[in-house]
């Protein structure tokens, strides 16, 4: 683990209500992502905080929503990511 802040603990609050639906895409899409390793002992994406995986497990779990994920792989991609 990373001293960084967590995303899934970031997305978990979102998904509580603590962070606005204009503030939490902006974010998610400005994290600092870390580089996804493989283990093949982890086959969710539960052993890392700061990686793709952890949108795309709390994606399927409905938060965030379709919509946040739109805006955020556009914001992404206007980063060159």
């Amino acid at each position: 683990m990373s001293d960084k802040p967590s995303l899934r603990d970031y997305i978990g609050c979102h998904a509580a209500g603590e962070t606005s639906r204009e503030e939490a895409p902006a974010t998610i899409a400005a994290w600092d992502y870390d580089e996804e390793w493989f283990d093949p002992a982890h086959t969710a994406p539960t052993h890392q905080d700061n990686t793709l995986s952890v949108v795309d497990q709390a994606r399927g779990l409905g938060k965030p929503t379709a919509e946040d994920i739109e805006q955020i792989r556009v914001r992404r991609a206007d980063r060159g990511f």
